[in-house]
Parts: structure tokens; sequence; C-alpha cells
């Protein structure tokens, strides 16, 4: 089974990528971490003077670090394995997701209030309403 994990930078991404690899090992396949860099953060960076190579920065900082993950839980190629995107989270999620082929999705998911939700709508709902793969939603607040 070839597993994408779709991962932010927050403190539980961890436990989401360890997820996805140990369901990776268990069905003898292959796991990928995608980090995507949405645009409204590339584009406000970009504004402040001094800044036009963060998101280079940004992308080499987060692929060291999803890599350095892999090779901790003994994922064979682990600076391959990492993939970071600039764009819409979920077009460059189902992007990813056709391109090689996976079978499965891994995602976090925290929980929030229903006004939350109201207001902010969720990636995870999207991405579960719009995914033609199978999704699965690991809940992150009870992983850190």
């Amino acid at each position: 089974m070839r597993v994408l994990v779709a991962a932010d930078r927050g403190a539980s991404s961890g436990k989401v990528i360890e997820f996805g690899a140990q369901l990776a090992a268990r069905t003898g396949g292959s796991v990928q971490v995608l980090h995507v860099i949405s645009n409204e953060e590339r584009e406000a960076r970009e504004q402040v003077p001094g800044q036009s190579r963060y998101v280079d920065v940004m992308m080499e900082e987060a692929k060291r670090d999803f890599a350095a993950k892999l090779q901790t839980l003994n994922i064979p190629d682990a600076d391959d394995a990492v993939s970071i995107r600039v764009g819409d989270a979920i077009a460059e999620i189902e992007k990813a997701l056709g391109e090689i082929d996976h079978d499965i999705l891994v995602v976090g998911m925290r929980r929030r209030s229903r006004v939350g939700k109201f207001l902010l709508g969720s990636k995870v709902q999207e991405l579960l309403l719009a995914s033609e793969r199978p999704v699965v939603a690991v809940p992150t607040d009870a992983l850190v």
C-alpha cells in the first residue's frame, strides 16, 4: 500500500507521520510525506523586506525536518520520501495522490468548536469530500 501523509509543521505532525509509516509497514508498502505551504503564507512573506528567499528556506527546513523524522522510523531513502509544495493545500494533496497513485491519505485532525468549524471551515472535511482515495483522519489532540 502506498501511503501519503499530509503533514503540517505542528507539534503533533510527528505522530501522524509515524501512524502513516506504521500503516505502510504493516501492508508492505511505502510512505511519502507531503507538506504544503499556502499561497497566502508565501505572499505574506514576500511582502516583508529581506524575506524574498524565505519560502525557499522554509521548504528546505521542512524537508530536512520531515526526512529526519522518517529516518528515526527507519524509512529507507527518507529524503526522497518528502515533498514540499507551495499552493492550495487541497489541490496539491489531490495532485500528489494522483501523481504516484497513492492508495490512501493520512491526515491529522484537530478538534474545534462548532463555531470554529463554521467560521474557518475544515481542510480535513474538504479532503474527505474531495478525495477519490480513502482518507484516514488521525485525531492529533490525543497524540500530543
